[in-house]
């Protein structure tokens, strides 16, 4: 049986995941990778835990018991300003090692589905998975390039020079 190790696995967005981050943790997230802030984050909390479509299975056991521990951590909030909830990402992403270490495991875009079907996201709720730069390259690194390839065609130049003496040596 052969396996095909370089198989590309196609990702279930459903599976994706968001955070919720408290302060000061929040301060370290980038804008670009927020959802919601502040009292958007516990709209839309209370939703999620109030909501009628729980079943009495073990996976919605696990997550009520997930959602009541953050819901100890909201309650002791006295502002909920540095409260942020992430966009959904998936969790073989880099970034996702970097939430997981600020904030706690909210809910999956399955879940989120089920749970509050009806809620309206006014942004993409997915994470771009890349990050475009305003960086530019140094003109001086470029520069630098361009002294070392001349410099290696003057060594290659030398190095002709040379075979060319020495052939001409030993012909004579």
């Amino acid at each position: 049986m052969f396996i095909d190790l370089f198989e590309e696995q196609e990702e279930n967005p459903d599976e994706y995941i968001s955070f919720i981050v408290f302060e000061p943790a929040s301060l370290r997230i980038p804008d670009n990778d927020l959802l919601f802030m502040g009292d958007e984050v516990s709209k839309l909390f209370k939703k999620v835990v109030s909501s009628n479509h729980f079943e009495s299975n073990i996976q919605d056991q696990t997550l009520m018991n997930r959602l009541q521990r953050i819901e100890m951590m909201v309650d002791l909030l006295k502002s909920n300003n540095g409260l942020i909830m992430t966009k959904f990402l998936n969790k073989i992403w880099r970034r996702y090692s970097f939430f997981s270490n600020l904030g706690e495991l909210f809910i999956s875009v399955k879940d989120m589905k089920r749970l509050a079907p009806d809620f309206k996201f006014n942004e993409q709720m997915v994470l771009d998975r890349v990050i475009e730069t305003d960086d530019t390259p140094d003109d001086d690194s470029s520069d630098d390039d361009n002294d070392n390839d001349s410099s290696d065609d003057s060594d290659d130049s030398n190095t002709s020079e040379n075979k060319a003496t020495t052939s001409s040596k030993e012909t004579n």
